[in-house]
């Protein structure tokens, strides 16, 4: 039997920082079709039963525009089994309320249900619950003879901002054989004791550069397959626009073209349609100041959207300008050194103010 373990497609997504009117319409438009792809594999693969484990919707009140898209989709697959649970973003949503359920949607509350498969698999799940009490852990029940799944969008191990959390001590010796759970948007898994574990699919695609693809992966979700009570887990990439966070040391030999080329060195394995963030750390020479617009110019018509964050530190020789004891810019330079900023901060102001007194264009 074959079963996917997707969660967070957080669909009619609000928020996209940094990306301008149109890729945010391109970007929310994918977080769609991703869905759609998805179906496409789980068709094309046998899949039979598909766990949405929370936040599917970024919301509580999706348009109806996507809310009937989904609701068609999943109507038109009538082979496969959708077993649903809300999270925090979605939460009590619920896809057909004002419709009779398809007998191909199943939706489990914040009670512990279950739903039997073939003659070895059993799915159970719990939709999102703030605060887990001992009436959870007791409510759960899975026969010891069946191959068992329970879905749920918790933090494990640990608590958050939403959830006091699910800890794996407390569903040990439960006979759950694999853990789907949603909420973290990056994949993570581990023992929940001898015979099952606890598995993070991720998001299918990121919604900020809090859910980055590190270099060379990408986001997307489980195919398990399940024969004679023995699990094949895969996890299949399907993120189209992927974020990247690309980290440049930067040493006081280097000028303008050094970094460049460090730049290009990196992110010639990313493409168009990948969000990119380069982020420039270490030291440079007042002599060699890093042109962070230029690099821009020269470099951002490579992806989706590229951004750079300079957090070098500029190395001013504050004691040779202190020596120029009637000039303006040593006065100014003596003033910034004796402050109480960081050396970062020291560094960026203390170039910033020799450019204007130089009269030149201020880069900040």
């Amino acid at each position: 039997m074959k079963i996917i373990h997707c969660a967070d497609l957080h669909l009619d997504l609000k928020m996209l920082s940094g990306l301008d009117a149109e890729k945010r319409k391109i970007k929310r438009l994918q977080l769609l079709q991703n869905f759609f792809n998805l179906l496409e594999y789980a068709e094309k693969n046998d899949v039979q039963v598909i766990m949405l484990c929370g936040d599917i919707f970024d919301t509580q009140e999706p348009t109806k525009r996507t809310v009937n898209l989904i609701k068609k989709a999943i109507i038109n697959h009538p082979k496969i089994t959708f077993l649903y649970i809300w999270g925090n973003h979605d939460s009590r949503f619920h896809l057909f309320e004002e419709d009779e359920l398809p007998k191909n949607f199943i939706v489990f509350d914040e009670r512990f249900s279950s739903v039997d498969f073939d003659d070895e698999i059993t799915i159970g799940g719990v939709s999102a619950i703030r605060t887990l009490d001992a009436n959870f852990y007791s409510s759960i029940k899975f026969e010891k003879d069946r191959f068992n799944i329970l879905m749920l969008h918790e933090p494990i191990n640990a608590s958050d901002d939403y959830f006091s959390g699910v800890y794996t001590y407390n569903l040990a010796n439960k006979n759950i054989d694999y853990l789907a759970l949603g909420h973290i948007h990056q994949t993570q898994g581990g023992k929940i004791d001898s015979r099952g574990v606890w598995q993070y699919c991720g998001c299918l695609e990121g919604r900020s550069f809090n859910d980055v693809s590190p270099l060379g992966t990408k986001k997307g979700f489980f195919l398990l397959d399940i024969k004679m009570k023995k699990l094949n887990s895969t996890f299949v990439p399907l993120s189209k626009f992927d974020y990247r966070i690309v980290e440049i040391d930067i040493d006081e030999k280097d000028d303008h073209f050094k970094v460049l080329e460090k730049i290009k060195s990196v992110t010639k394995f990313l493409g168009a349609d990948d969000i990119v963030r380069v982020v420039l750390k270490g030291r440079h020479k007042e002599e060699n100041p890093i042109q962070t617009e230029l690099i821009f110019q020269n470099l951002e018509k490579n992806f989706f959207h590229f951004e750079i964050q300079d957090e070098t530190e500029t190395d001013f020789d504050f004691e040779k300008y202190s020596k120029e004891t009637f000039s303006l810019k040593g006065e100014f330079l003596r003033t910034v050194k004796a402050s109480e900023l960081t050396n970062a901060e020291k560094g960026k102001i203390s170039l910033i103010g020799i450019e204007a007194l130089k009269g030149e264009d201020i880069s900040l």
